[in-house]
């Protein structure tokens, strides 16, 4: 019995040895994804692996780590050797349905994640179950629309902050407005998006005609998922302006974002944006070619999400205007914070901001240079009364305050609008 032992126990040993230093290897791995440090999580499951080559934990930990640090075709090799290994693991063929999902392979995922959908495991079970239905209305919907209407109160209409202010005009005035956005998603390739969109917004003013405003927007916008916590988003908006009836504003918009989540509770956004602007003259507002020229701003944003339902973000704007007029031309900083709450079918929400507006040369007519300190403040609620459609009341108040008397004014606009998702 004795020689027995002895023959067993450095077996024993090593085998016990092993078990330690797979485990070891596995929570590290698992760890130092949680902590988003992906490099360090795949080694660290590439040596649990190592000491056991066919452990399905192992197998599917190592894929998401891949998957998540945006190596999707080494993910799916992982993952399928994972399904390979044991065909009944809900979790691996969940896991790779979403990266074959991110590859393009939809019918493959689709299959996959079918199988994931018959899983034992009653979390995996219900998770791809309502990707599965989740994926089915998004296909059905590559084209989405909504439309906005509602009424507006507006305490001082006045057309553009920065406009020429018009004798007589500044009244208070109920308006109606109506909006129509639609969009058709005519490209969804692996981690690539493309959308070409329509949006229609009309007011109709109850007294100040002159004022209605009908604008037309054409929108090309593109995505590219860069890795599992950046995507880059470009967008190109063609806008033509109707005001009174009467031909206003052309202008061509480019907007660069680039959303980054850098912690599960938070996102970090960088985003400029170009406009080329022309302007032109109506029987109300004259002089506007001296306004036309570009207006560029770049600024950075940050959201964090202080729960699953309440939030704040916070976000500067550096803004230059450059006009074929000097006295229109201006640089501007803009600071903005804001809050949302959600409890049941309502939404809160509130923001202020201060845009401190400085202009380049002295407007014939006026002392000096116009120097604005635009202050900013909203609150409103959003009920999400059904499935497709809300309804929401706000408050927008805004205090101009300028070194030129005849740009001082304050502005309240009281809306209730509702919107509804097709």
């Amino acid at each position: 019995m004795i020689a027995v032992l002895l023959a067993v126990m450095p077996a024993l040993a090593a085998d016990t040895n092993v078990e330690r230093d797979y485990e070891i290897a596995l929570t590290k791995g698992q760890y130092a994804m949680e902590l988003q440090d992906f490099a360090a999580a795949i080694g660290h499951l590439k040596n649990a692996l190592a000491l056991k080559p066919k452990d399905p934990t192992a197998q599917v930990s190592l894929g998401v780590a891949y998957s998540r640090s945006g190596d999707q075709a080494a993910a799916r090799d992982a993952l399928q050797q994972a399904v390979a290994t044991d065909a009944t693991d809900g979790r691996a063929r969940y896991e790779l349905a979403l990266v074959l999902a991110k590859l393009g392979q939809l019918e493959e995922a689709k299959a996959q994640m079918a199988q994931a959908a018959k899983s034992s495991d009653p979390e995996v079970r219900e998770a791809a179950q309502g990707y599965l239905e989740g994926k089915s209305e998004k296909e059905k919907k590559k084209f989405s629309a909504k439309i906005a209407g509602g009424l507006q109160y507006d305490s001082n209409v006045i057309l553009e902050p920065d406009s020429l202010p018009v004798a007589g005009m500044k009244n208070a005035d109920w308006r109606a407005l109506l909006a129509l956005n639609a969009d058709y998603s005519f490209l969804q390739a692996g981690q690539s998006e493309a959308v070409v969109g329509y949006m229609l917004y009309q007011t109709l003013h109850q007294d100040l005609k002159d004022y209605n405003v009908q604008q037309h927007t054409g929108r090309l916008a593109g995505k590219y998922l860069a890795s599992k916590t950046v995507s880059i988003d470009l967008e190109y908006d063609f806008i033509y302006t109707f005001v009174g009836g009467d031909h206003y504003g052309t202008s061509n918009l480019f907007v660069f974002r680039m959303p980054a989540n850098l912690t599960p509770a938070s996102q970090t956004e960088l985003h400029a944006a170009y406009e080329d602007k022309s302007f032109y003259d109506t029987p109300v507002f004259k002089g506007q070619a001296e306004r036309n020229g570009g207006n560029t701003a770049v600024g950075l944003g940050h959201t964090i999400m202080l729960d699953k339902r309440s939030g704040v973000a916070f976000d500067y704007t550096f803004e230059k205007n450059s006009a074929a007029a000097d006295w229109w031309s201006y640089s501007g900083n803009k600071g903005m914070v804001a809050a949302l709450g959600e409890w049941g079918a309502f939404k809160v929400f509130c923001s202020l901001s201060y845009y401190d507006r400085k202009y380049e040369a002295i407007q014939p007519g006026a002392p000096e240079k116009r120097h604005d300190g635009v202050q900013e403040y909203a609150a409103g609620t959003t009920w999400k009364a059904g499935k497709n459609w809300s309804v929401t009341f706000s408050d927008d108040y805004t205090i101009n305050d300028s070194n030129l008397a005849v740009y001082q004014y304050t502005r309240n606009i009281v809306s209730l609008i509702a919107e509804i998702r097709l």
